[in-house]
């Protein structure tokens, strides 16, 4: 098989690259987090698009014995290695998608807009 097809079988159905990215640069790592965050998901398919993710050994899921059960998701050792490639993604757009992503359609560093997400 070739390697970015295998790749993007881990990655690339629907939702998946999102709650990758909000784990990986926005730190979110509860149920209702990435319900919110991730756009357009419900909560069928995101509870779908876990398991998928914790059946590929992209994510952990630790359940807290306490009342209510807190459930959190943290991110494995090879879904970091991914992180690389989501900066990329991001870069490419910034640059090159710029009318598409920004009001001002004005390219800028990806690094920029982390930044500027940090801040809130």
């Amino acid at each position: 098989m070739c390697p970015i097809h295998n790749t993007f079988d881990l990655i690339g159905k629907k939702f998946t690259i999102l709650i990758l990215r909000d784990m990986m640069l926005y730190g979110k790592n509860r149920f209702n987090e990435l319900l919110e965050s991730v756009e357009d998901v419900n909560s069928k398919t995101l509870s779908l698009r876990l398991r998928e993710m914790e059946h590929d050994d992209l994510i952990k899921r630790h359940v807290y014995p306490e009342m209510p059960v807190r459930v959190e998701y943290e991110l494995t050792d090879k879904a970091k290695k991914l992180r690389p490639i989501l900066e990329q993604m991001g870069e490419f757009s910034t640059q090159y998608c710029a009318s598409d992503v920004f009001k001002d359609k004005k390219p800028r560093k990806f690094r920029e807009v982390l930044d500027d997400l940090s801040r809130f």
